[in-house]
């Protein structure tokens, strides 16, 4: 086997989406989950089980490829490029697609070129500033609701909002004080213009049980989890069902540190804080202890990781061993990575691993 690859617990994940899915159910919840994480149409089908008919993506590539797996009602959770719009058109003629849309700019131009009318959801930003109309801009919100409701080939649908903030917080508390106030202002889109209210944040989905006045929740990254998730409060680390497998290549005594031949090309530069105050780019797992956080990736280069360690795992640790550890976020490993190995030794594909209708 070639290694580094990215190992996947499918009885972990099946569980995982279980429990979301159940979560769903029982608050009377629409379930569209967000594709983006797994990005594979085999996992994806893992999903039918649980009585998911509708799901979330983030490209119109990643549409076209779920569209050719046979999933008919699909959600593409980024703002519109207008450059994709023959695309658009031509997706909208197979399956039901939705979009989003965040100016009346981009509105317009739609409504002037599409050929059938498709539904559209206004993307309102929670005061996390990445994308979106600010959740307090009442007037442009307003004006391009009603720019919608006049429109020929637009249709309302609703508004859809990513509290990607609370990735930031460090336990339940924050995630909660975080999200609780602001899923109130967003409910009032409801009653004040109508529509369907989507929210989407893996933290806020998992923690939180009560959800407003929300229609449907569309979370991704809960299906694998991570060691960021178990940060804030999200999972607990028995839940997470993906990790790295990476080969030891040499020793550094003199600073007890292990490079392995995983890098910013297989676990993504992000981090987390360690609790020495040092930036961590992935938890390396104690075979004889699961409970310890003393061994983690200090640094990354291309292909290089660097491991600091422990006298103890230091001295069990060979030159050739393959070493677990926990991505910090697993959307963007699985990204980079593309293919899953399972227990058995299955290999499972990915949407960038030259699969139809990539793009």
């Amino acid at each position: 086997m070639k290694y580094p690859i990215l190992f996947l617990n499918k009885a972990k994940t099946l569980n995982n989406i279980k429990i979301m899915s159940d979560k769903a159910s029982n608050l009377n919840l629409a379930f569209r989950p967000h594709f983006k994480t797994h990005q594979s149409y085999e996992i994806g089908s893992w999903f039918h089980d649980y009585g998911v008919t509708g799901i979330t993506v983030s490209s119109v590539s990643m549409a076209e490829y779920f569209a050719h797996q046979g999933w008919k009602d699909i959600t593409i959770a980024f703002p519109v490029n207008i450059l994709d719009v023959k695309r658009i058109i031509e997706l909208a003629q197979l399956i039901r697609i939705r979009l989003i849309i965040n100016s009346i700019e981009v509105a317009t131009f739609l409504d002037k070129h599409l050929s059938s009318n498709i539904a559209v959801y206004i993307e309102v930003d929670p005061d996390y500033g990445r994308s979106g109309i600010n959740i307090y801009n009442n007037s442009l919100i307003e004006s391009l609701t009603y720019f919608i409701d006049y429109s020929k080939n637009l249709s309302f649908e609703g508004f859809y909002a990513h509290a990607g903030h609370t990735y930031k917080a460090t336990n339940n508390s924050q995630v909660k004080a975080l999200a609780n106030p602001l899923l109130k202002i967003f409910s009032n889109l409801k009653s004040n213009y109508g529509g369907k209210l989507c929210w989407g944040d893996t933290p806020s989905c998992s923690i939180l049980n009560k959800f407003e006045e929300i229609d449907e929740l569309s979370p991704g990254n809960f299906i694998f989890y991570d060691w960021m998730q178990y940060r804030i409060g999200a999972c607990n680390i028995s839940d997470i069902s993906v990790v790295m497998k990476c080969p030891v290549v040499a020793k550094f005594d003199d600073r007890l540190e292990l490079l392995i031949h995983g890098g910013a090309v297989h676990f993504s530069k992000e981090y987390v804080m360690h609790e020495t105050g040092k930036l961590n780019y992935g938890q390396v797992i104690n075979p004889l202890d699961s409970t310890d956080t003393s061994n983690f990736i200090r640094s990354l280069s291309q292909e290089h990781g660097i491991v600091g360690c422990t006298n103890d795992l230091f001295n069990r640790i060979s030159i050739g061993d393959i070493i677990d550890i926990y991505p910090i976020h697993s959307c963007l490993t699985a990204n980079l990575m593309k293919a899953y190995v399972t227990e058995t030794g299955k290999k499972i594909s990915h949407f960038g691993s030259g699969a139809p209708f990539t793009g």
